[in-house]
């Protein structure tokens, strides 16, 4: 095959009008240009290469892109309005088994993801111990990670041991936790104790956080009552104005979530501290079984996971709201908080509910309203994105939000509706929804050299 060239000349035109994730999308048309013609492989329409194809003129031109596209995501990650610098944010909760990076199939992959999206969580988790991760997620994550995006962990949190690993010996991951912890000997530590172990399993994977999806208003077993209660959904009971919960929530916090003053941990050196001990057996008041998934995962654990940056976030939609959840101390420990008002057509709870109240809720720089996807529900996105772009709130949730890949300019109703009333041609051949939602939430000057392009997925 042809040799791979980008042209480094773009790079003067990038660094000195690019301010925006739109302009440096753009930008990266002109990037791929002379590459995406010689690419060994198209299938499913997508632009498939292998690393060891790229030039070091190709290397450098991606790098530069992806060096913007995070400088601009770190952004997103600000509470602090526009006069801060704060973007919008921009947040799948993406299913967890969706992503299987199939060979020829660019939609089980993060990076054919918009680059406008900041950050997703892997809702509902993966159940795969660390050492199963393939080498085509491995680099997967790598490519998304370069630009800047974050992947969590996100799931209902009423109990524990959910979303941790099959053990070896084949057992489901929560009755793992319950065979190493019984609730006789352990419930008194149970919140700290999973808490750890989520914590070292997300580690391991090289991902980047957790978001706590915290519903008693969710499917979970809500008539239970005394001792069963306890047993089955601890994170719910109401002991001490929800002690179990609070407790969870303080103990991820010292490994995930903001630095400084304000903060839980208050220095970057306080945090690695806290994350070296994470894997210490030995550390003073850890349980004797936590040394099984630190001698399993320690070999797994990325070169930076000391000193790289975490986040942790929350879903809190319904009341009550513990005191870990409540504006002027959920900013304590979160980063950031994501409204499920699904049915709402702006920043406020849906039609006949209070909650989710977003001024209780850590306001509108940590919140993004939120949509659901799964439901079909693509379009209230759009006019939630007007809301983002008006400074009522600084952010967009989708649920399921890989189920807008499929969604083109020309083959879904709601769209092709939305552009015929407002006169509009676009052109988008995947995340139609999404990529619209981002156009209207920070949108840039011009878009007269705007091509949009099939994914272009980097391989090992």
């Amino acid at each position: 095959m042809k040799k791979i060239v980008y042209t480094l000349l773009i790079l003067t035109t990038v660094f000195t009008s690019c301010s925006k994730w739109t302009e440096t999308e753009d930008n990266k048309d002109d990037f791929e240009k002379a590459a995406l013609e010689n690419l060994k492989e198209k299938r499913d329409a997508a632009k498939w290469i292998a690393e060891a194809e790229r030039t070091e003129e190709n290397k450098k031109a991606l790098d530069a892109y992806w060096k913007m596209l995070s400088d601009y995501k770190e952004k997103a990650w600000l509470n602090t309005g526009e006069a801060g610098g704060q973007v919008p944010m921009n947040y799948f909760w993406f299913s967890g088994g969706f992503w299987t990076t199939q060979k020829g199939v660019a939609k089980t992959w993060l990076q054919s993801i918009p680059d406008s999206v900041v950050a997703i969580s892997m809702w509902g988790g993966l159940g795969t111990r660390p050492e199963k991760i393939s080498d085509y997620q491995k680099k997967d994550l790598e490519i998304f990670h370069k630009k800047g995006s974050k992947v969590l962990m996100c799931w209902q949190t009423p109990s524990v041991g959910l979303g941790l690993p099959v053990a070896k010996d084949g057992t489901e991951g929560r009755l793992d936790f319950l065979r190493k912890y019984p609730y006789e000997e352990c419930y008194a530590q149970w919140p700290e104790l999973y808490a750890r172990e989520l914590s070292r399993y997300i580690i391991s994977l090289n991902f980047d956080g957790y978001d706590v999806d915290w519903e008693t208003c969710g499917d979970h077993n809500r008539s239970l009552t005394g001792e069963e209660k306890k047993k089955q959904t601890p994170l719910m009971v109401e002991d001490n104005d929800y002690d179990n919960i609070c407790r969870f929530v303080k103990e991820m916090a010292k490994y995930f979530g903001p630095v400084g003053a304000g903060h839980l941990v208050t220095t970057q050196a306080e945090r690695e501290a806290n994350i070296k001990a994470l894997f210490t057996a030995s550390t003073s008041g850890f349980h004797a079984k936590e040394a099984e998934y630190i001698a399993q995962f320690t070999p797994y654990l990325p070169a930076n996971y000391l000193t790289k940056r975490y986040y942790f976030c929350c879903d809190i939609p319904c009341d009550p709201y513990p005191p870990v959840f409540v504006t002027g101390a959920m900013e304590k420990y979160f980063d950031k908080h994501f409204l499920q008002n699904y049915d709402s057509p702006d920043e406020k709870p849906s039609s006949g509910w209070t909650t989710p109240d977003m001024a209780r809720l850590g306001g509108k720089y940590y919140n993004s309203t939120g949509s659901n996807y799964q439901a079909g529900n693509f379009k209230v996105a759009l006019s939630k994105a007007k809301v983002v772009k008006e400074g009522k709130v600084w952010g967009l949730a989708a649920y399921h939000g890989q189920t807008d890949y499929e969604i083109t300019h020309e083959n879904n109703e709601q769209f092709k509706d939305y552009l015929k009333k407002n006169n509009l041609k676009r052109k988008y051949l995947h995340y139609a929804f999404t990529r619209e939602a981002s156009r209207i939430m920070d949108p840039r000057p011009d878009y007269s050299g705007y091509v949009e392009k099939e994914p272009m997925i980097i391989l090992p």
